[in-house]
């Protein structure tokens, strides 16, 4: 194969012109012309881009190369041909002077076990492996063994069952490593366990260092409103656990000491925490010559990170910091390349066999039995039968509002099915169920302030409200995406009374969300405000604030931004509401996985309505996420 034809991969965007240009740029320099090797080279720049470390000589499909993230439309593949012979493939390849099979050298490209990287990605990989390696094998020595001992009966209850306590084991292992991993689905004490270790810590400075500063912790995540959340969640009713850990303390320190630790923890993203440069965005100020100034830093939504700013994290964490991975290995990878966090939990389904990767299996938000438990269970085992019999139809009229008991549990059924109509449209019962959702926190804004408010009582209010029911679709545009999912709840809303002048950008009410991070008004990707009146009635924009509070942005000081009625299931993680409506499209699509089914489902605490025919759905719990990694084989495979 000589002199690469890469029209058909540029035309459905398998590789980019820039790909093609590197490949036929090095090529030409170091004197490599054949034209499989030039392939094989151009999909390795191109395949970060599509969520991949590298690229898999040894089995890559033609559906691989593909973006992950196309709309609905068919793609054709007809065009595409890789050579037939993987064997001889690679062996070509591996001759290659653009390519060395050594971890030093100085090629582009490094060819290893069959995948082949760019030498930038596959540096990535090696500082992952290098540094988890020695921080999940470090020890940390503990002052007091007896008040920790201690401490972990207090702070623990043994499991009436007799079984293993994983949350205490993970609280250990974060004691005595100098790193741990603690992966566990929605409702199963990841921050509980995490608060819980931040008490322990805060026990052992007491008792050996009380004169000193108290150790210096950094909480972040990869978007200001999953750091705001798991802060949030750490204060969370801090009075019964201040009073629960009084026997975890030394004699002599007050428990509003370890409350007033826990509440002055600031959220971070990792962006802003590593230090951001915006004229040279790809470094940070912070690395291992310039070292983070934490004692503990604590990582949540860790399957968000991406294997480019998790090396450069692991990176910048000093030596003699413990370093805390919060999530849940089955959510959806990073939209950027990489599967860091389920790499960290093990080869393929086999877990990790160390004792700093703990996971947390028993869900304290859904019964075993309900409705959610069973579709999340069913499309990470990929039983399609069993996805699609958790999910019954809902009635006609839909599933009408949702009723909660007097401890705020859903009563009646948890789960529910609507068929898009035949042409691929929204049914009428979707209109009822989405008008429903929004109709409080609008009409709640509509009214105004009440008796003794002010604005700021006012609006915490209302975005309290909004965040209880959101629309999650698959795709961004298309008949079911989220594009035509925003325009068509802005008109139905409108004719409800609830939104006017929705032609005007800044009508009150309009939900936004950033899509890109400004650190000069502090408002980061994936944050969601409402367009409110301000004290002058002019347009402004609130938004959460990190200390429970709120904070305003003017709109012309907005970053760039979207209307979020609905949002895409990626945009999702990191969030939680009681009422979710999950669209899915009417047919199978490359995007639409166990994984992307999971994370949309698993976003709702209280009620899940899914909009999708049957083998739709069947047809993505068939189908897991497959990007290309070598991270998890070179970690935990012995040499």
């Amino acid at each position: 194969m000589n002199d690469p034809d890469f029209a058909p991969f540029l035309a459905v965007g398998a590789l980019g012109a820039i790909d093609a240009h590197v490949a036929r740029t090095l090529g030409s320099r170091l004197g490599e012309l054949r034209g499989d090797v030039l392939l094989a080279v151009a999909l390795a720049v191109r395949a970060p881009q599509h969520g991949h470390v590298c690229v898999d000589l040894r089995g890559v499909e033609l559906a691989a190369l593909v973006p992950e993230r196309r709309d609905d439309e068919p793609v054709d593949l007809t065009g595409l041909a890789l050579p037939p012979d993987r064997d001889a493939w690679r062996a070509r390849v591996a001759v290659s002077p653009l390519v060395r099979e050594t971890e030093v050298g100085s090629t582009p490209f490094v060819l290893r076990d069959g995948l082949l990287y760019a030498d930038r990605y596959f540096h990535y990989e090696t500082v992952l492996r290098d540094a988890f390696r020695r921080r999940l094998a470090e020890s940390r020595t503990v002052g007091d063994p007896a008040l920790l001992a201690r401490g972990l009966d207090a702070l623990f209850a043994a499991p009436p069952d007799g079984s293993v306590d994983l949350q205490r084991q993970a609280a250990l292992a974060a004691l005595t490593r100098g790193a741990v991993v603690i992966s566990g689905g929605p409702g199963t004490g990841k921050t509980w366990t995490v608060r819980n270790v931040l008490t322990l810590l805060f026990a052992q400075w007491a008792a050996s260092a009380p004169g000193t500063s108290p150790p210096r912790v950094a909480v972040a995540a990869p978007t200001g409103k999953a750091a705001a959340r798991v802060v949030e969640s750490i204060r969370a009713g801090l009075t019964d656990h201040v009073e629960r850990a009084r026997r975890a303390l030394p004699s002599g320190v007050e428990p509003a000491a370890l409350a007033s630790f826990l509440s002055d923890l600031p959220p971070w993203t990792i962006h802003r925490l590593l230090g951001y440069n915006r004229e040279n965005p790809t470094r940070f100020r912070h690395d291992a010559e310039r070292p983070l100034a934490f004692d503990v830093v604590l990582i949540d939504e860790a399957s968000m990170v991406d294997v480019a700013l998790m090396a450069k994290l692991v990176d910048a964490v000093p030596a003699g910091a413990r370093l805390v991975l919060l999530g849940d290995r089955h959510q959806l990878a990073s939209v950027e390349a990489g599967t860091v966090l389920a790499d960290l939990c093990g080869v393929g389904d086999l877990p990790a066999p160390h004792a700093a990767v703990v996971f947390l299996t028993r869900s304290r938000r859904y019964a075993p039995d309900s409705g959610i438990a069973r579709l999340a269970a069913a499309t990470l085992a990929g039983d399609e039968g069993g996805a699609v019999d958790a999910v019954p139809t809902w009635p006609a009229s839909g599933p009408g509002s949702l009723v909660v008991d007097a401890r705020g549990d859903v009563v009646g059924r948890d789960i529910g099915r609507l068929p898009p109509t035949p042409t691929g449209g929204l049914p009428a019962s979707v209109r009822g169920l989405v008008v429903a959702g929004y109709r409080s926190a609008l009409e709640r804004l509509k009214g105004g302030l009440r008796a003794g408010e002010d604005l700021p009582t006012l609006h915490r209010d209302v975005l309290g409200r909004f965040d209880r029911f959101r629309v999650l679709a698959a795709h961004r545009r298309g008949s079911l995406g989220v594009e035509t999912l925003n325009e068509a709840i802005e008109e139905w809303l409108r004719d409800e009374g609830l939104l006017t002048a929705i032609r005007n950008p800044w009508y009150l009410g309009r939900p936004v969300m950033i899509r890109r991070n400004d650190y000069g008004v502090r408002r980061f990707n994936g944050d969601v405000g409402l367009v409110v009146r301000g004290p002058d009635s002019d347009p402004i924009v609130v938004f959460p604030g990190s200390d429970g509070g709120v904070e305003y942005l003017a709109p012309v000081r907005l970053p760039d931004h979207e209307t979020v009625f609905a949002m895409t299931i990626h945009k999702s993680q990191g969030s939680e509401f009681d009422d979710v409506l999950v669209v899915l499209p009417d047919q199978p699509s490359p995007i639409l996985t166990r994984e992307l089914v999971y994370t949309g489902a698993t976003r709702a605490r209280k009620r899940l309505t899914l909009l999708a025919q049957p083998e739709v759905l069947a047809s993505a719990v068939r189908r897991p996420v497959q990007r290309a990694s070598g991270l998890a084989e070179r970690l935990w495979t012995p040499t």
